[in-house]
């Protein structure tokens, strides 16, 4: 695929010094961790504002639980796509330029959102952000993947999956101040401001491949005082179909890797269909939180926010834990961590489905339960597909094992609406409880997929 000249990675750089990669691969391993990091953030601030806002607008615009679970539903729909169509552009194409364009497109659509006032043309622009959001995840999967090795990615891909659950528990908590004590609008017009700023410190701040900037791939002994440097990757082993190992070849068009590597690997579709359940869970519970604990639970908007926050915070310490388990006890296999926090999962689910009303701490706890336990596969899919298809093919394969998950849309936006008008909360969340279920299961046939080696 031709990329334009603006859009096209960076060549690379003459080689630095050898006594000088040590500090500059430090200093700029720990930069690319912190921009993606603060990056990621603030495009969960331009899409996960509308929950709060939502039952807001329905007092002010009248709009409709139906309306809105079709918002849900196309937003996630349109943003797997892009996040597919942006994985493959990943791969071959400059990060710091996809990164920073898909955040201010985003930025103007949140803007254009907060001006709006007709379920159409909310609608539309929901949906348009959807798209431009796709263009945050790839780029970074690509940048991540470049500057660390597979060995210590559950840790760092941890951390930086933490960004999901800070950004949404600062947005939701934002948001639910900005919202009653300014009105809904401004829930989207002060995130894009945000977005406008970020943008340009993310242009400043990013760069593509070591190489990009003279240093020798991740997978060569930089780190060690005295060793020698290639600066080319050595070959290694990567999984089969199922866990199995298999010589890599050392060099091979980058198409044919990813045929190879992406479409033609079944314990990577098999990620792929674990995350629908996972995504079905993670948005089937967050989308509707605000609405469910207000209507349902009783309390305050406020306290929605806050008891919605606390799932984001637990999800947060969840990432962590889980990234550090698999590189500690699994030897960077992704599968079991994922099968038992499920499984745990469905218990959470039913725990806060069946709590009182009017009790927001017993809320709270139940929902910090699900959190902690599906933030943890919810990145470590996507960590495991990047293992998968290797450094070179990450992006398209995070784009495709994303592309699944958002399917899962259909499930938590119209699938929730539907279930609830026709059989009350009580149908939408027994569906959430047996997707986690499933979501296990599907783990087990991938237990000893590793990541590839290169």
């Amino acid at each position: 695929m031709g990329m334009p000249v603006w859009l096209a990675p960076p060549g690379p750089a003459a080689p630095v010094p050898r006594d000088e990669v040590y500090s500059r691969y430090n200093y700029w391993r720990n930069r690319q961790l912190f921009s993606t990091y603060v990056g990621y953030i603030v495009y969960y601030f331009l899409r996960k504002n509308i929950p709060v806002a939502a039952p807001l607008m329905t007092q002010d615009l009248g709009i409709t639980k139906a309306a809105f679970g079709v918002f849900f539903t196309l937003h996630d729909l349109v943003y797997g796509f892009a996040k597919y169509v942006a994985g493959i552009m990943a791969d071959r194409s400059n990060p710091r330029v996809l990164l920073s364009l898909g955040l201010l497109l985003a930025a103007a659509c949140n803007f254009g959102f907060g001006l709006g006032s007709t379920v159409t043309v909310l609608g539309v622009l929901w949906v348009l952000n959807g798209f431009f959001q796709g263009f945050g995840f790839p780029p970074s999967a690509r940048i991540l993947s470049h500057w660390f090795r597979p060995s210590e990615r559950g840790l760092k891909w941890g951390i930086f999956n933490t960004s999901h659950q800070v950004g949404t528990f600062a947005i939701l908590t934002m948001s639910a101040y900005w919202g009653s004590h300014y009105g809904w609008r401004y829930c989207f017009f002060l995130p894009a401001l945000i977005g406008v700023l970020t943008v340009v410190f993310l242009y400043a701040s990013v760069r593509d491949t070591p190489a990009s900037l003279g240093l020798p791939p991740v997978e060569e002994p930089w780190d060690v005082e005295d060793a020698p440097v290639s600066f080319s990757p050595a070959p290694g082993e990567e999984p089969g179909p199922i866990g199995f190992k298999q010589p890599v070849a050392e060099e091979e068009e980058l198409s044919g890797l990813v045929r190879r590597r992406v479409y033609r690997n079944p314990a990577l579709w098999l990620a792929c269909f674990a995350n629908f359940f996972v995504y079905t869970v993670r948005y089937g519970i967050l989308n509707w939180a605000a609405i469910y604990l207000t209507e349902v639970k009783t309390i305050s908007l406020v306290q929605a926010g806050l008891v919605s926050g606390i799932f984001e915070i637990a999800g947060l310490v969840g990432c962590l834990m889980a990234g550090w388990a698999t590189d500690r006890f699994f030897q960077s296999r992704r599968a079991p961590v994922c099968f038992f926090s499920m499984l745990l999962c469905a218990l959470f689910i039913v725990a806060y489905w069946q709590s009182p009303a009017g009790h927001w701490q017993m809320s709270a706890f139940c929902i910090a339960g699900i959190g902690f336990t599906v933030y943890g596969p919810q990145f470590l899919g996507g960590l495991m597909s990047a293992d998968l298809a290797g450094k070179r093919a990450a992006g398209t394969a995070v784009g495709f094992h994303g592309f699944f998950g958002y399917l899962s849309g259909i499930l938590s936006g119209v699938g929730v609406s539907s279930l609830q008008a026709h059989f009350g909360w009580d149908g939408a969340y027994l569906m959430l409880a047996g997707s986690a279920v499933l979501g296990a299961l599907v783990f087990l046939p991938i237990w000893k997929a590793g990541p590839v080696h290169e």
